[in-house]
Parts: C-alpha cells; sequence; structure tokens
C-alpha cells in the first residue's frame, strides 16, 4: 500500500452515528423532513448529557438536494426544507449547526455518496460522455435500476476519476459545506462496478477508488464507509444484487469464487465501516480496531467484539423527541458502546471457536464470552448480560453502570483504584447527583432501576 495516513480521530473509541433528516418527495417536489438542522442540535445535546460529554461524529443524511440519495455525485446544495423560520438560509443554518454542535463534543459532518448517479444530476450528460457511468456492450449508459422515480446509474471510478469531473465536484462540496473543518466524512455504498465499454477491470476501478481516497485525506478528511470492500472480478455481494444482473446481462460469465479469497481493499485508507460484513473472526483479531473498526454484521462477532451503535434507526423508529429515543439510546450506548470501547482498549490475544459462537482472550485477563454475553477480567464479572459496570474512559476514573431490569446491591468494579467515588443518575437533562459512594475490595454498591444508568466519578 503507497498511502496511509493516521486518521484524524480514533473510531474505536469515538462514538460515530448518522442521522437521517429528510427523505424525496418527487410527487410534489419538495423534501419530507423528519429532523430540521435546530432540531439535530437540540438531539445532540441530549445525546451529549447521555454519553457523559465523549467525543461524538453525527452524520447527516438527506442534508442535500430534497433529501437522501438525491443529486449524487454531486454534493453541493444544501436542503432549503432544512431551515426554519428565522434562518437566513439553509446554508448558514448547516454551518450553525456545525458551529453549535461542538459546545456538545459532537463533530457534525455529512452522508454522501460517490457511487450513484441520477438521471436528473446536471453533471449527468458529462459524466456519461466522459465513461464516468457503467455502459452497456453497445456503448449506452447502463440504467441499472430505477430509483426514485428516475434512471440510476453506476459510477465508473476509473473514467470518473480521470476526466477530472471527481475534484471537481468533491471541491465544490468543501466550499459549501464545513467537510475540511469536520475532518471526517461518510461515503455510502462505496462498492467496485466494472465498466463493459469501455471495460474495466476490479484492479483499474479499485485504483481509481484509490486515488479518490487519497485526494480526500490529502485535504485532512477522514472516510468512514458502509460495508467492508473486497471485490472479485465480475462479482457482487448478492446473485440478485442489481450489479450482478448488469453483469449477466452483458452476456459475462459469473466465476465461482468467494470474498475470502480477495483482499481488504481500502485497509489503510477507510478506518471505520457501518456494516463490515465480509470479515472474518480471525482477520477480526489480527486488524487493530484502531486501524478498522464498526458494526459486525456477524451476530456472533458482534456478540464478543460488540461494536459501534447505528443511531440511526433508533431515530426513524421512534421520533425526533428524546422522551422517545432517549431509554433505547442509553440501552445501546450502555450494552454496546460501552462494552466496545472498553475492550478495544486491550489486545485481542485468543479465539475460541464453538458452535453456538465465539469466546475471546484479551489481554490483562479479559475474557469476552459471546456466547454467554458477559464480560470478565481475572474470573471478575463486569458484564453480566444488560447488567453492565465498566469504564468510559481509559485513564479508569469514570465508570457507567447500567441495568435493563433493575438490580440492586454489590456489583463488581475491578477496574477502579480509588476508594471513594461521586455518584450520579444520567437523565436527558444532565446528571443528577446521587450521593457519593465507597469502593471496597473491588465492590461497590448501587439500587439500579429498570433501564437506569449511573456515572461513578473517582473523589479526591
Amino acid at each position: 500500500m503507497d498511502f496511509i495516513r493516521k486518521p484524524n480521530y480514533d473510531y474505536s473509541q469515538t462514538l460515530w452515528m448518522k442521522m437521517f433528516l429528510a427523505e424525496p418527495d418527487f410527487e410534489n417536489n419538495r423534501s419530507k423532513v423528519y429532523i430540521t438542522f435546530r432540531q439535530a442540535l437540540e438531539m445532540i445535546n441530549v445525546m451529549d448529557n447521555l454519553t457523559q460529554g465523549i467525543r461524538k461524529i453525527v452524520y447527516l443524511v438527506g442534508w442535500q438536494g430534497l433529501g437522501h440519495d438525491d443529486c449524487y455525485p454531486e454534493m453541493e446544495e444544501v436542503n432549503e426544507y432544512l431551515k426554519e423560520p428565522g434562518d437566513k438560509s439553509a446554508r448558514e443554518a448547516l454551518w450553525n449547526l456545525f458551529e453549535e454542535a461542538k459546545k456538545y463534543n459532537t463533530v457534525v459532518s455529512f452522508h454522501g455518496n460517490l457511487a450513484d448517479a441520477y438521471s436528473a444530476t446536471p453533471c449527468s450528460p458529462e459524466l456519461i460522455k466522459t465513461n464516468s457511468v457503467l455502459k452497456n456492450s453497445d456503448g449506452k449508459p447502463a440504467v441499472i435500476e430505477i430509483f426514485n422515480g428516475r434512471d440510476a446509474y453506476k459510477v465508473s471510478y476509473k473514467g470518473y476519476y480521470e476526466s477530472g469531473l471527481f475534484r471537481k465536484n468533491w471541491d465544490r462540496f468543501c466550499e459549501v459545506t464545513p467537510v475540511r473543518e469536520a475532518g471526517t466524512v461518510h461515503l455510502d455504498n462505496f462498492c467496485i462496478a466494472q465498466n463493459m465499454n469501455p471495460y474495466t477491470s476490479v484492479e483499474e476501478e479499485n485504483e481509481a477508488r484509490n486515488r479518490m481516497l487519497d485526494y480526500i485525506i490529502s485535504l485532512g478528511i477522514d472516510v468512514t464507509t458502509e460495508y467492508t470492500y473486497r471485490e472479485l472480478e465480475l462479482r457482487s455481494d448478492s446473485p440478485e444484487h442489481p450489479i450482478n444482473k448488469y453483469y449477466r446481462a452483458q452476456g459475462r460469465e459469473i466465476p465461482e469464487s468467494d470474498w475470502r479469497n480477495a483482499p481488504l481493499h481500502t485497509l489503510g485508507r477507510i478506518p471505520a465501516s457501518w456494516w463490515t460484513s465480509n470479515i472474518t473472526a480471525q482477520e477480526c483479531m489480527e486488524i487493530p480496531p484502531s486501524l478498522y473498526s464498526g458494526h459486525l454484521t456477524d451476530s456472533k462477532q458482534l456478540a464478543v467484539f460488540y461494536g459501534a451503535m447505528h443511531g440511526e434507526d433508533l431515530w426513524m423508529r421512534k421520533s425526533n423527541d428524546p422522551k422517545d429515543w432517549a431509554g433505547e439510546f442509553l440501552y445501546q450506548f450502555c450494552t454496546l458502546q460501552l462494552p466496545y470501547f472498553y475492550l478495544n482498549r486491550h489486545k485481542r490475544l485468543e479465539l475460541v471457536t464453538e458452535d453456538e459462537g465465539y469466546i475471546v482472550k484479551f489481554s490483562d485477563g479479559i475474557v469476552s464470552d459471546g456466547i454467554e454475553s458477559n464480560i470478565t477480567r481475572n474470573g471478575i464479572t463486569i458484564k453480566d448480560g444488560d447488567d453492565v459496570l465498566l469504564p468510559l474512559d481509559k485513564e479508569n476514573t469514570v465508570f457507567v453502570a447500567y441495568s435493563k431490569n433493575g438490580r440492586k446491591g454489590g456489583w463488581n468494579i475491578p477496574d477502579a483504584e480509588f476508594e471513594k467515588a461521586a455518584v450520579s443518575e444520567i437523565t436527558i437533562d444532565g446528571n443528577k447527583a446521587a450521593g457519593e459512594a465507597i469502593i471496597s475490595d473491588g465492590r461497590i454498591n448501587l439500587d439500579i432501576k429498570p433501564g437506569q444508568a449511573f456515572v461513578i466519578e473517582k473523589l479526591g
């Protein structure tokens, strides 16, 4: 690999999520809004209270055009429907959100897409002219699917990069938004698709994708994305995937092969992905989470390594009112994200494979049992199903305790090297003091009601 740069953020110790703001209503030529920029800031404030001010990244989905999956691969028109009365413009409201979110330890950035293009996109004629979208064997643009009533194309990275259109569009995106200031961006579905006329190979498309990534990284921007990318010639994830149908329609024979035979093409360039499918448990052992992390798609892997919480699906199922989503958010943060942070601070030493799942041994006597859903340190249980008491920080001075069903009495806290602690209840409005507690012989007494969480902080 000829290009590796340390990312701006350690995604294995950062809470990064997507927030779905809006989607297009093309029939009425407007945007269907779920969360405005101002409402997003209010939600970020609550998240900061629930997560004790840790570093967070929120990628806005549907911030452009009329909402999610509009305009791509161009990203330069801020969604006007996301401003509110009193806002001079949507762009000003967006920049204000970016600045104000800093008060809540949150970096606001953007969800984008460089893999898809639409017939209604202003640069569509130029994309077709420069072979920047896939073409059938006869040279005509390949309509991969009809999406939101529009012809949808796939981008040929080789054509898009070599034509100069990529840099032209990306530079404009950087002018309109604070993406360079954010230092991170999320690019969805950055999969390779091969062109038929002129024919491009996986290697050529991967090389062009790498050059695109290198340019973005050279501007000081990390790239996170949707999947783990290890493509093979004339293959996609599923036989029913539109790309596979496109290949077959050209009379191409799909070779028999398995993703395990392909390299991790973007390792070192993309530090985090949402759906880390196409990765084995042994590779999870070998690849440090600081180099590549994310939400593990395989349920057995997720049960033992844990993973990044998504955020977006929670708000889409609930609402933007914290009273609707705060309880579920706190549950996911304490039982999924908190163990993820903790385990990622320790070296992965040994993988034990059972029929029911995995057990992983870490440094410092830590064992994560994905079958029993518990974590122990030197034989002492510190996570038992949905009862959790783990350190939030690397220095082990701040701990979070949570119980889904409620628990009263003694809790193990072996990582605490202090004897006196301040205890506060975590609420959407901030911490509520609940007194002090003594830690003796690695134990602390707590009375936690169902769905309640406490923060335990070192005193003295």
